[in-house]
């Protein structure tokens, strides 16, 4: 039975702090809410005017691994599976150099050299099919599109090349961007609010539970856990209106007439 009573003080005394702590922040909701307001505002222009905006265009592909006319008509799911089978294949072959150089090469790309494309080039696929997807991310929003088309242009060679019996074709040509890729405003602009609640929040119960000077009678009954028989009224805060009373300096004031 004792170990009953104390499981069920142990819990009534972590209901207690659990409301304490909701008292804590619910007084101080709004300064939670101004620092929220305050990060996000310093999240969104760090977003949008400090950190160099990236955009990425996108050309997708199908490569079919049966190159010989008499079989075009002859398209079955073992042939589309074997296509999907070699996908990794061809997405090893576009991220390389020779590709970049290529396409630097026939396609007039102008300002970066093998290395540097590379860099920006990215491949994506469906596992259950042939198709796949080349991705270009740059700072030029008009450029990246022009790029990744000529990337694509020169893949489809490059896979006929040195996959024997294949055949690839560009089924959609990137477009311009019309907004950037990278940094996301409205995350970050979400994410800078999250972090100023969360660091308002936590310095104000911190600051609470860090406060161990007695403010009122339930901060005295918790310390000692014993009755309290009376309370000594604060004489600062006394305004007599008739006789002789103390004034908030103490001083003895003047008897009315």
């Amino acid at each position: 039975m004792q170990l009953e009573e104390q499981e069920i003080q142990e819990q009534e005394e972590k209901t207690l702090d659990l409301l304490e702590l909701f008292e804590i922040v619910r007084g101080k909701i709004l300064w939670i809410a101004a620092f929220a307001l305050l990060g996000a505002a310093i999240a969104y222009a760090v977003s949008s005017f400090l950190i160099t905006p990236l955009y990425s265009a996108t050309a997708v592909l199908y490569v079919n691994n049966q190159k010989s006319v008499s079989y075009q008509n002859e398209i079955n799911t073992s042939a589309l599976n074997a296509s999907a089978r070699l996908v990794p294949t061809y997405e090893a072959i576009v991220k390389t150099k020779t590709a970049m150089r290529r396409a630097i090469d026939e396609k007039g790309i102008v300002g970066y050299t093998p290395a540097e494309l590379l860099s920006m080039v990215s491949t994506g696929s469906n596992e259950e099919t042939g198709v796949f997807t080349i991705t270009v991310k740059g700072r030029d929003q008009f450029y990246v599109a022009e790029i990744v088309n000529a990337v694509a242009e020169v893949s489809t060679l490059e896979i006929s090349k040195y996959v024997e019996g294949t055949t690839a074709s560009i089924i959609d040509y990137a477009r311009v961007p019309e907004q950037k890729s990278y940094p996301s405003d409205r995350r970050n602009t979400l994410f800078g609010g999250l972090i100023g609640a969360l660091l308002c929040g936590a310095y104000v119960v911190i600051r609470s539970f860090a406060d161990v000077r007695i403010k009122k009678s339930e901060d005295f009954s918790k310390v000692l856990s014993a009755p309290i028989l009376g309370v000594i009224p604060n004489m600062a805060s006394v305004h007599s209106g008739h006789g002789y009373g103390y004034g908030s300096r103490g001083s003895k004031p003047e008897k009315k007439a």
